[in-house]
């Protein structure tokens, strides 16, 4: 091949989803830093895959610029995880450099040089050892040989050749990647990526071989000693976020998101910015990212993130909610929960996503309320049976998560037991201040003397320890009913008690 035309990243987009695909289990196994939870390969695969998406609907007309940079919008609204952001921001450089119809060896090389410098922009602390690293050395090995002289099918094969003799070397530059005897996942994945590149520039027919891939990760008592051991947020956030008129934000979000957590990563451009973040506090993240209009707003759990698997069976969890302080006691309980900001609605392709990031065949969608249940009922995702169940609030929505995870059988079963439980569910809200426990009592034994569960929302002007108190003493007063706690909740009484 002569030029990486429009034709090429085509190709290209679709070998590197098809050679992730392959190659996702091997990344995932090595998956150490910057968080333990083997997910790497996944994310980055979800990410690629989303991008080729976008790729399908351009033209087929289009040149080399056109399609690369469709390519990397869709990575950058498919990222998940933060090697999912970086490598959608490395794709976003390589697009940017490239000229609209055709480029040569020089024009590639520019822009893997262009590529390699926007992915370590991504990140708020960028690492030696890591993706950043290879993403630099392949750069410069590309420049080196279009300088000498090679031609766009011979360009990218001996350098990534050396990346790959390189890769143990560089990992180990890296404490925890050298501690762990493992490398980097994210080099891993990216240099899958590139590999389907270099295929594609020098003959499509050719099969990838992926032989070189780590063929053993870290053993299952370790990585829990690993996740053990690490200190940064128990819960990663995910949104986007769109200027009200086009302005560069990144600076101003990492300054935000790293007030509030750790595993920062920014990228986008002046119209849209993707924004990835690991925290102990889900609604401080989402509050801190209000800086423009933010949609596809999803939480989950760090560990095993690309596998959140309810009540630890193949049963996934999905729950929306319009209220940011109840996303931390969902994710807590194994779903991955979508949030609804004020600024937009949430559409049936951000609950799909979350669908297919359980990671499961079978999943329950809970649509926390009423502006929910038209989105979540038009979800359709290849190959996962999906139940819905509504429920018309916060309340309900966390005794409907309970009784699913709480629940036995397949997942019809459990979403019929959810939608029962909501169904029986009888609720009075309190707005008074002061002891709440007599009123409670009444209120219980009023609604059910003989309940088996009581759920107590607290919501605004409820400080968090007079719930505590409360739901003490009901466990005290009710010790064969079990008491759960639920919020804090932005809307709505100041308290509201559920009885079942």
């Amino acid at each position: 091949m002569e030029w990486l035309d429009g034709a090429a990243v085509r190709g290209w987009a679709q070998v590197a989803g098809e050679l992730l695909a392959q190659a996702a289990p091997r990344i995932d196994a090595v998956n150490v830093f910057p968080v333990a939870d083997c997910d790497t390969g996944t994310n980055v695969r979800l990410t690629v895959v989303g991008g080729a998406g976008q790729v399908a609907a351009v033209s087929g007309e289009a040149g080399a610029g056109t399609v690369a940079r469709a390519f990397a919008s869709g990575a950058l609204t498919a990222a998940r995880g933060s090697s999912g952001v970086i490598v959608s921001q490395w794709l976003a450089g390589f697009a940017g450099a490239l000229p609209d119809e055709t480029a040569g060896p020089s024009q590639i090389a520019a822009a893997l040089d262009a590529a390699a410098t926007a992915a370590r922009d991504a990140v708020a602390l960028p690492q030696e050892g890591t993706v950043l690293t290879v993403a630099r050395l392949v750069a410069e090995h590309v420049r080196h040989a279009a300088r000498t002289g090679a031609d766009v099918s011979a360009l990218l094969g001996p350098a990534l050749g050396q990346a790959r003799h390189e890769l143990a070397r560089i990992s180990a530059e890296h404490p925890v990647l050298r501690q762990a005897h493992v490398v980097d996942a994210g080099a891993c994945a990216l240099l899958v990526v590139l590999e389907a590149l270099a295929v594609t520039l020098s003959d499509p027919r050719t099969a990838a071989s992926l032989d070189w891939l780590p063929e053993h990760g870290v053993g299952a008592d370790e990585l829990a000693a690993w996740r053990a051991a690490e200190p940064g947020g128990a819960y990663e956030v995910m949104l986007l976020v769109r200027p009200g008129r086009p302005a560069d934000l990144g600076p101003a979000l990492r300054t935000a998101l790293m007030r509030v957590g750790d595993a920062v990563a920014v990228v986008g451009s002046a119209e849209l910015w993707h924004v990835h973040v690991h925290t102990d506090d889900p609604a401080a993240a989402i509050e801190a990212a209000h800086l423009g209009d933010r949609s596809q707003v999803v939480v989950r759990l760090v560990e095993g993130a690309a596998q959140q698997v309810a009540a630890g069976d193949d049963l996934g969890l999905v729950v929306a909610t319009e209220e940011p302080g109840m996303a931390r006691y969902f994710a807590t309980g194994g779903a991955v929960v979508v949030v609804r900001s004020p600024e937009g609605p949430v559409t049936p392709e951000h609950l799909a996503r979350a669908v297919a990031d359980t990671a499961t065949p079978h999943v329950v969608l809970l649509a926390g309320d009423d502006e929910l249940a038209g989105p979540a009922g038009a979800v359709l995702v290849p190959g996962v049976a999906l139940e819905l169940v509504g429920a018309p609030d916060v309340l309900s929505t966390a005794v409907a998560a309970l009784a699913v995870l709480g629940g036995r059988g397949t997942a019809a079963q459990r979403a019929d037991e959810a939608q029962a439980a909501v169904a029986r569910l009888r609720t009075a809200d309190v707005d008074v201040w002061g002891d709440l426990a007599p009123i409670a009592a009444a209120l219980v034994e009023e609604m059910a003397g003989d309940a088996q569960a009581v759920t107590v929302q607290h919501g605004p002007g409820a400080a968090f320890d007079e719930a505590v108190a409360l739901r003490d003493w009901m466990a005290d007063a009710y010790p064969d009913v079990d008491v759960v706690l639920v919020g804090p909740v932005v809307g709505g009484p100041r308290w509201r008690i559920g009885v079942d």
